[in-house]
């Protein structure tokens, strides 16, 4: 499958080897690795591990790691992914957008576009995601998204030796078609 997803500012397309050094960059990030599971610091060896193992995840069809490019810069912001659990026809959302890059509807275009390609292209049921319950601006996109919230998980996570709540959200193939002709409707 050719994997290339675009929004009216962004690409989304999967990495290659060369992304590594870039992904370093972006990951290297204290609030991204406080609200992440990410090691800190973050490594290039970290990006060339997880950018090798991808290709094989894509053609089996278990998980969709893309890099988010601004068209504009024609430089990588952030990565999103669409990891599948096929028994049960629904996808897990995970996403995030390097630092320099919030408060810029990036990660709300990303993730619109990715919902889409799930439901659209590989048929999935359901889509859904979980952010720490401390991390607000995720929570905003993913009911931008049309994403309701499920419940909340007490110290599910521990990230830099502290246990965190996570809140999880889901988006039923049903749900995004009432809720996708409600928001054409209102731009038209």
């Amino acid at each position: 499958m050719s994997l290339k997803l675009e929004t009216e500012r962004l690409t989304m397309q999967p990495f290659s080897i060369v992304d590594s050094s870039r992904i370093k960059e972006l990951a290297n990030n204290i609030e991204l690795a406080t609200i992440l599971d990410l090691p800190f610091p973050y490594e290039l060896e970290h990006a060339e591990e997880w950018i090798a193992i991808q290709p094989e995840q894509i053609q089996k069809g278990l998980e969709y790691p893309l890099k988010i490019v601004n068209k504009k810069e024609n430089e990588i912001i952030g990565t999103i992914t669409l990891r599948v659990d096929k028994n049960n026809n629904k996808g897990e959302l995970g996403y995030w957008i390097g630092r320099d890059y919030w408060g810029n509807g990036f990660a709300t275009e990303a993730v619109n576009r990715i919902i889409e390609f799930g439901f659209n292209q590989l048929d999935l049921n359901k889509v859904w995601a979980s952010a720490i319950s401390r991390n607000k601006a995720s929570s905003v996109v993913l009911v931008k998204a049309g994403f309701q919230k499920e419940g909340r998980l007490k110290q599910n996570r521990l990230l830099q030796n502290k246990y965190e709540d996570v809140d999880v959200y889901g988006l039923l193939k049903i749900d995004y078609k009432s809720w996708f002709f409600k928001q054409s409707g209102e731009l038209a």
